[in-house]
């Protein structure tokens, strides 16, 4: 897969680790190496092509944000595709095309609208369907008793889930870690009675196909997190989750002023794909459905992908957390290259260019899962003003053609009104970009006479440019 250019800007900035010095770690979305990860509009943009077109005319028809029609495109593409098709896994087990995922936006974000639209077509060819098929605030009992009862073919979906992610009983299942786990990988949960043998117990499915897509408010969403996020990684469901955050609100879009035209391609091919769902779970099995291969340079595209995974965590996880974390999101993204190939009528093996798109979509999540998982703190005043002062004396370096460059430490202070700073708050700024490596006050002697300097410290590689910014820029 190419992967994108930066967005950010390219070229060297000499401080860019300045704000790590003082112990305050740059976001997880900040890229290493100048590189990017891919916004959410950039996932959109590699959608097959269908889907592709789907999204766009979404956004312009009705404004909602772009992490919120990602999050809801997928999520009921794959409750269509995954009853018709399995995948096959890197070690040659099947794997279900179902998805969990969940997007946390602000009020007026086009959740609803996200959720909703894309919900249409399903409703439609839904009717009829004898057992229950769309659960809301359900708890992992009552979800569960549904299940051996025959809902084989089922979606957790809701436009807004506040209660769903609550402490009452509506928000149960949303901390049944253990059952998502399972219903994650399409097995019926355990039963916790032994007594329990009843006649729907002992005639209970052996698989089961359950998608997630919920939609959260982002403060709803953080105290979840806050509470519940290390007991859901402690179990593996948090890497299995894809999530999406924004705190953007949708735009007006175009209304009743623009016919739907792909839209309505959508309904017509995702009605198409849950009635030949219906027959082929009508009395069979999950486990026989037929399963999709995945051609060998596809499987090199999802290796180099891993590698790639890997290091996105960079210090916030172990070693060993962050293989999890690369293994879930290759899963995560065999997947969705699956539901891309089922949805476009893709014959054959899944090929490199999906499974490319695929990557890049994955590695969209995965920076909003880790931006999410570890938002970045807050700069302190201090660095901020050492960062400032830093990016100031690189310009003057710069414009001036300073081999070496230095300044008297008294003309620096004296300066301190130009930033609008007090003398003590510039020699507290001097005092950190030392401290950190990137200067140094030293006695000099210029024309008989002893003066205190200020020097910036340089290496060979060093350019005079500054980074324009005091702490790294946020995930777009």
């Amino acid at each position: 897969m190419s992967a994108p250019a930066s967005f950010n800007g390219g070229g060297y900035m000499p401080s860019q680790n300045f704000s790590s010095c003082f112990g305050t770690s740059p976001p997880a979305s900040y890229p290493l190496n100048s590189y990017s990860h891919p916004t959410a509009w950039q996932a959109i943009n590699v959608l097959s092509p269908n889907l592709f077109r789907v999204a766009s005319e979404q956004r312009a028809i009705y404004g909602s944000v772009h992490e919120a029609i990602l999050v809801n495109l997928l999520g009921h593409v794959s409750f269509a595709a995954a009853g018709n098709f399995r995948i096959c896994g890197h070690n040659g087990k099947t794997m279900p095309l179902t998805l969990h995922l969940r997007f946390a936006g602000p009020p007026l974000s086009g959740k609803s609208d996200a959720h909703d639209r894309f919900n249409a077509p399903v409703t439609e060819a839904m009717k009829g369907w004898k057992k229950r098929w769309h659960f809301d605030n359900v708890t992992p009992a009552a979800l569960l008793r549904k299940i051996t009862g025959g809902s084989i073919l089922s979606m957790l979906s809701m436009a807004e889930g506040r209660d769903h992610l609550g402490d009452k009983v509506g928000g149960q299942l949303s901390r049944a870690f253990r059952e998502l786990n399972d219903l994650y990988d399409s097995h019926v949960p355990a039963f916790d009675r032994a007594d329990d043998d009843n006649e729907a117990v002992v005639n209970a499915p052996d698989r089961a196909i359950s998608v997630v897509c919920v939609n959260v408010q982002n403060d709803k969403h953080r105290e979840w997190l806050d509470r519940h996020a290390e007991d859901a990684c402690g179990s593996g469901y948090l890497y299995r989750l894809m999530m999406m955050v924004t705190d953007q609100i949708a735009v007006e879009g175009a209304g009743n002023q623009q016919p739907e035209m792909a839209l309505l391609d959508y309904d017509q091919r995702i009605i198409e794909l849950v009635a030949s769902a219906r027959i082929n779970l009508d009395g069979n099995s999950v486990s026989q459905l037929p399963v999709i291969e995945v051609s060998p340079e596809a499987e090199n595209v999802l290796r180099l992908a891993q590698e790639r995974f890997v290091q996105m965590p960079g210090s916030w996880l172990s070693p060993n957390d962050a293989r999890v974390f690369a293994v879930r999101l290759v899963a995560n993204t065999r997947r969705i290259a699956g539901c891309m190939h089922v949805f476009e009528r893709y014959s054959g093996a899944v090929s490199a260019d999906t499974m490319s798109r695929a990557a890049t979509i994955a590695e969209c999540f995965a920076a909003h899962w880790l931006e999410t998982m570890f938002p970045p703190k807050p700069v302190p005043d201090g660095v901020q003003r050492g960062q400032c002062l830093l990016d100031a004396l690189y310009n003057l370096a710069r414009q001036s053609g300073m081999r070496m460059p230095g300044w008297r430490e008294a003309d620096i202070v004296a300066s301190a009104p130009n930033f609008g700073w007090t003398k003590a708050e510039m020699k507290a700024a001097i005092t950190a970009i030392c401290g950190a490596g990137f200067a140094q006050v030293v006695p000099r002697i210029e024309n008989g006479r002893r003066v205190i300097k200020l020097e910036l410290i340089l290496s060979s590689t060093q350019a005079f440019q500054p980074t324009n910014s005091a702490h790294p820029p946020k995930l777009a």
